[in-house]
């Protein structure tokens, strides 16, 4: 796939302003998310939570893991030398590892923006990690404003026309995919648009406006990944906007920049119900496709950038790999790869209306596990 510049980014890389409901310092604050005046039921207000303690690490916000763990109900244990960290309650199980950017949330991995850090004897986790990588996943909607219920996706096949992505095998399976989640989602009731119906070539900027004029509730762009002389690497990766003040999952490789960005994107205003879609996404892959799992990773791309609802990109497969390419090519795992993906998504629409139904009972957030 190449879908956003810079060239050189690795093939396999591979705020919405709502209230956070731990802190509010360092980032700009955000505006509610999108509302739509045609759906009646508007949200229950969210009411502020006492924040956590901030403690600056190397210039950037971080609360104590304990006390992240202790809001969300769950209790901390550590290994004997205290290099790994678990979080588990009736919420939810989260492992972290001092100095690692990578948390197995109920066994599924998840790329933070940022290192966990020991300071004075203590495990650290940033703030923005905290608000939008992981409590999001634990406690869906705690702290901030449901969403309209899902009756509009769009689904974006990448590439297409002159763009093959990283053959032209790409762009065919991706539109096939596409297709069939289309006929899956229909019949479960939901309104359905493709950003291309045919090989036909898009900007990326024409895809953001093909969704967000038709007032999409979710967007989910679908890929096929590729590395060069290697036939052997396979699995899913789901991606999300980076926030503000994070690096791209891929600019922490080695020789790789900084790539942090200050200003929010408008898709950014959608953080919390990104990671949410993109969990039931990503679940359902590993999950019901018994893919290997590459995790759910932070990126700048372009298509996503300009979205006025949650989006995601997903990595289906890798088409470099010999054996995973064989199943991608056919018919058969290109249904289950739809099928993983309705069900999903369908994961995340069921997800958001208990959290809708409980804000409007006047109770905090749902039960932290996915449907």
């Amino acid at each position: 796939m190449n879908v956003w510049p810079p060239a050189g980014l690795a093939a396999g890389l591979l705020f919405c302003r709502c209230l956070f409901f731990f802190v509010s310092a360092e980032l700009p604050a955000q505006e509610p998310s999108r509302a739509a005046p045609s759906r009646p039921g508007a949200p229950a207000p969210v009411v502020p939570e006492v924040p956590l303690a901030l403690k600056k690490i190397g210039g950037r916000d971080y609360v104590k893991l304990a006390d992240f763990g202790g809001r969300l109900g769950l209790s901390l244990t550590l290994s004997e030398r205290g290099k790994q960290a678990t979080l588990a309650g009736p919420r939810g199980r989260v492992v972290v590892e001092r100095d690692g950017r990578e948390a197995l949330v109920e066994g599924l991995r998840v790329f933070l923006g940022d290192p966990v850090v020991e300071s004075a004897g203590a495990l650290y986790l940033s703030r923005v990690d905290a608000d939008l990588s992981l409590a999001p996943l634990l406690q869906p909607g705690r702290g901030v404003a449901a969403p309209a219920p899902v009756k509009v996706v769009v689904l974006d096949p990448g590439h297409g026309g002159k763009d093959n992505g990283t053959s032209a095998l790409e762009k065919t399976y991706a539109l096939d995919v596409a297709r069939r989640v289309k006929k899956g989602l229909e019949s479960a009731g939901f309104s359905v648009v493709l950003t291309r119906e045919s090989d036909s070539f898009l900007e990326l900027t024409q895809r953001t406006v093909i969704s967000n004029t038709a007032r999409a509730d979710l967007f989910v762009s679908i890929h096929f990944n590729a590395l060069p002389r290697d036939n052997k690497t396979s699995g899913v990766e789901v991606f999300t906007f980076a926030p503000p003040l994070q690096r791209s999952t891929n600019s922490w490789s080695p020789r790789e920049p900084n790539d942090a960005e200050r200003t929010a994107a408008p898709v950014n205003r959608h953080d919390h119900w990104s990671a949410v879609l993109a969990h039931a996404v990503h679940r359902r892959f590993v999950l019901d496709l018994k893919t290997f799992d590459r995790g759910k990773k932070l990126a700048h791309w372009g298509v996503l950038r300009g979205l006025d609802c949650p989006g995601v990109l997903i990595e289906c497969g890798f088409l470099t790999s010999t054996a995973e390419a064989r199943k991608i090519g056919t018919l058969e795992y290109r249904q289950q790869l739809a099928a993983a993906l309705v069900a999903g998504i369908s994961d995340y629409s069921t997800r958001l209306a208990g959290v809708s139904r409980a804000a409007a009972g006047g109770r905090a957030g749902g039960p932290g596990r996915a449907p």
